[in-house]
């Protein structure tokens, strides 16, 4: 079956997904790589559009037209695996550039995945000459590399731990009964996004702040509207249950006052 000048399909019937990408590559000719969703995609770690991603040096010839997108790049970039996709730090980066809105929900799934680090990322970054919103993006990554591998855990640490002078918290430690989320010395903070969270996920939440109790551990648990509406107060209540497991923590006002949080820490003493 004919696809195109020169492309053909030996085959009847549907496309596979493969099937198309191949032929977006050939469309586009040597040097041509997958890549934004459609390569993170075939990483693993991101969701696929029903549009293959195409990226392609500036100085390419023209690509046939088809059920793809092209995007032309300045920058060298390194294709791997078969079929040929860019990298998983420049598929961050790429996305990143697609939607701004959602920098650290991409560049934390990214890290998350295993597949890269922040580190690598941040070199990749500084191939560009020109990247909009870089301080943002480092930034970012300065947080992920620290061990926030969720948009909740970099709200978390920009939002409550830093703004009110909590001791540094070690981040993905792993126990007899799983992976923690925070620790700040005998005291551990899970952090509850939606996602993951319900069902018989809950139960498994329960056996393991269980079991940390009997490790000598105690959990506090917060969600997304506690961290993003009551940072302060989170903030306080952290500082409240490391003052009753003997840790000398002191409480540090943000810029919003924190009036309520202080008068919660009274009423702990």
């Amino acid at each position: 079956m004919r696809a195109g000048r020169g492309l053909y399909v030996a085959h009847t019937g549907e496309w596979s997904a493969g099937t198309r990408q191949w032929l977006a590559l050939l469309a586009a000719g040597e040097g041509a790589a997958l890549a934004r969703d459609t390569a993170g995609a075939l990483q693993g770690w991101y969701r696929a559009s029903d549009r293959i991603m195409l990226l392609v040096p500036s100085s390419h010839r023209s690509v046939q037209a088809g059920p793809w997108e092209v995007m032309r790049t300045r920058i060298p970039f390194k294709s791997v695996g078969e079929p040929p996709r860019t990298t998983v730090e420049r598929t961050a980066l790429d996305l990143v550039r697609q939607h701004p809105d959602k920098t650290v929900a991409i560049l934390a799934d990214a890290v998350n995945s295993r597949k890269t680090t922040a580190k690598r990322i941040l070199a990749e970054l500084e191939k560009f000459d020109i990247f909009p919103r870089r301080e943002v993006v480092r930034g970012a990554l300065g947080d992920v590399g620290q061990g926030a591998l969720s948009v909740l855990e970099v709200m978390w640490l920009q939002d409550v731990e830093r703004p009110h002078g909590l001791p540094a918290g070690v981040r993905q430690t792993r126990s007899r009964a799983g992976f923690r989320d925070i620790r700040y010395g005998p005291l551990l903070v899970e952090l509850d996004g939606r996602l993951g969270h319900t069902g018989s996920a809950v139960f498994r939440d329960m056996d393991r702040d269980n079991l940390h109790v009997l490790q000598g551990e105690t959990t506090m648990r917060f969600g997304f509207a506690d961290t993003d509406q009551r940072p302060c107060a989170c903030a306080a209540m952290v500082v409240a249950g490391l003052r009753m497991l003997g840790q000398p923590v002191d409480f540090r006002s943000c810029r919003r006052g924190c009036v309520e949080s202080e008068a919660l820490l009274d009423r702990s003493r």
